[in-house]
């Protein structure tokens, strides 16, 4: 697989809104563990390729989004956040 990131740092992502920023800054709520079992129902129907697509899709996206300047913070599973 070749890794080529080509991005114009011109073109706005309207991927990500601004509740999926809202949500990924202050945590998932508990209203969206029903989404995420739908997802992982989905997840587990997708074949092999459309899985490769949808990494490197994300891929696509977080390299965009730490091109524009955005941060990436990990937080360690067993740290709570206030």
């Amino acid at each position: 697989m070749t890794e080529m990131n080509d991005y114009d740092e011109n073109t706005e992502d309207s991927a990500v809104d601004d509740e999926e920023v809202k949500a990924a800054e202050t945590g998932a709520d508990s209203e969206e563990s029903s989404a995420n079992d739908a997802d992982l129902a989905e997840a587990e129907t997708l074949t092999v390729t459309a899985k490769q697509k949808q990494r490197q899709a994300l891929e696509d996206e977080v390299a965009a989004f730490l091109a524009r300047g955005g941060r990436i913070t990990e937080v360690p599973p067993d740290e709570h956040q206030d």
